[in-house]
């Protein structure tokens, strides 16, 4: 009867063990679960985190190209900074305005309406034109030990802005300068009434050649003077800025 009670007591206690063993292998398995699961969401974080940096990645190379344009561009918006302090391009633009806006509007009106007459009555200047009056002007300045690129510098003007006043001065030549002409008697009167300006020893037949290109040059800005004014009478010209 005893052994009966021992080994009844000896089967409970196993019993009990192995409940416990089970509920710690339980508890155990969950405890690896929920580490699992902490691995998988730091994992999942740190993706979303570096997909997150790689998304920056074109933000922050645009940035900086950008920065670098600024600065390699920097001129056309800055002019000089004096104690860190910046004058900008459109303070200088404001004050040429003032200054000489009147006249540059006025010039690149007249520009404006000299071409479109040109393109009603079909005139052209080729560019042979204008590289051979170009090529005289560089004789005449060699002539005077000058070279064409300092006179130019000199005068704030460029070979660009050369070659359209040529281009200017050849439409306005086709417009008007087969009405002009320029006689004998002009010429000698001319050179009578002006004797010193060619010095002591000018002799008429030498220089009357000269002297009928001054007097052609002469009667064509009158000509063209009457011209324009007219043009720009009969032009619907609207002008948005006052000066």
């Amino acid at each position: 009867m005893v052994e009966d009670k021992n080994s009844s007591k000896k089967s409970s206690s196993t019993a009990a063990r192995t409940r416990a063993d089970k509920a710690s292998a339980v508890k155990n398995l969950e405890v690896k679960n929920e580490s699992i699961d902490n691995v998988k969401e730091s994992q999942e974080k740190l993706v979303i985190k570096i997909n997150i940096s790689k998304s920056k990645i074109p933000l922050i190379v645009l940035f900086v190209v950008l920065l670098g344009a600024l600065y390699y561009f920097k001129s056309l918006f800055l002019v000089a900074v004096v104690n860190g302090e910046p004058i900008y391009r459109y303070a200088i633009v404001q004050e040429l305005e003032k200054q000489s806006g009147q006249q540059v509007t006025g010039a690149l009106v007249t520009k404006m309406l000299i071409l479109q007459e040109a393109k009603k009555k079909n005139i052209n200047v080729a560019e042979k034109e204008i590289n051979d009056e170009i090529k005289k002007i560089e004789d005449n300045l060699s002539k005077q030990g000058q070279k064409i690129d300092a006179v130019l510098t000199e005068q704030g003007i460029t070979k660009k802005d050369l070659r359209e006043r040529i281009q200017i001065q050849k439409i306005v030549e086709k417009l008007f300068a087969k009405d002009i002409k320029v006689t004998d008697k002009e010429t000698k009167e001319y050179f009578d009434k002006n004797e010193s300006l060619f010095g002591e020893d000018a002799e008429y037949e030498k220089v009357k050649d000269t002297i009928a290109q001054q007097l052609q040059q002469i009667k064509l800005n009158e000509k063209f003077q009457n011209w324009i004014t007219e043009l720009q009478k009969q032009a619907k010209i609207e002008y948005f800025v006052s000066y």
